[in-house]
């Protein structure tokens, strides 16, 4: 999608290869929500020599769904963004807080709150934060290795499949 160059004035995408849209439609998706769907044409995404990088349909031409122009250039400033070296600084911090978060709801069923009320719920809260502090205390005194990323049942089948082979 990143390959494609959209000219909103012109209400037109140029493919990778420079081929203009033949269709531009407004409508809404499922939920109510404005889109742009695009269309370009079969004769040529058919005679195109990068049509495989480009869809999986084996006759028909290429379609795209993009978001309205302001969504869409929001998405993709986003995603420039996210190639900056002070987005993955940042990112690094929340990654940590995320496991935090990770190991609470895990190991001390942060999701459900015990009790009724703000004052108790905060404290429910300060108390599984302690907790949490008191557990990585103990496995820092007692050398405990931190656990590595855990692997999905999918990944572990295709790894012993692949052992097996």
């Amino acid at each position: 999608m990143s390959h494609f160059r959209v000219n909103w004035q012109r209400k037109a995408v140029y493919c990778p290869q420079g081929k203009r849209s033949r269709l531009w439609k407004n409508s809404h998706d499922s939920y109510g929500k404005p889109i742009i769907h695009v269309e370009f044409r079969k004769s040529h995404c058919s005679a195109c020599s990068v049509r495989s990088q480009c869809t999986r349909a084996p006759v028909n031409p290429r379609g795209l769904t993009l978001m309205i122009q302001d969504e869409y250039e929001a998405l993709v400033n986003a995603r420039q963004r996210q190639t900056t070296a002070e987005f993955k600084q940042q990112y690094s911090l929340r990654s940590g807080i995320e496991g935090t978060i990770s190991q609470g709801i895990r190991g001390f069923n942060l999701r459900q709150c015990r009790y009724i009320g703000l004052r108790k719920t905060r404290l429910q809260h300060i108390l599984t934060a302690a907790a949490i502090n008191l557990e990585r205390i103990y496995a820092w005194l007692e050398e405990i290795p931190l656990a590595k990323t855990r692997i999905s049942h999918f990944q572990k089948l295709a790894n012993r499949k692949l052992a097996i082979a």
